[in-house]
């Protein structure tokens, strides 16, 4: 049996399923700028999916962790909010 590239974007994209983590998962791609990166906050991502700031917290990371998304500081400031962008393969 070989594993073929669809196959691991599928169970990628099979690990999306809650509501919330596909609402993050479409802010971002729908917020995408400049080599595909969005700034989004912590706090309009509460506002946009009504979740507290540690649950989006928990989300991010955990799509973060099986490499659907990435994330960088926007700034050097300490509180510059995060750029995320969508592993595409």
């Amino acid at each position: 049996m070989t594993i073929t590239l669809d196959d691991i974007i599928t169970l990628q994209h099979n690990k999306l399923n809650t509501l919330s983590r596909k609402l993050i998962y479409l802010m971002i791609q729908g917020n995408a700028k400049i080599e595909g990166w969005a700034t989004i906050s912590r706090n309009d991502f509460s506002k946009a999916t009504t979740l507290p700031s540690r649950s989006v917290d928990t989300i991010l990371k955990y799509l973060v962790s099986i490499a659907l998304i990435e994330r960088r500081k926007s700034g050097e400031k300490h509180s510059s909010p995060y750029q995320y962008r969508i592993i595409k393969p």
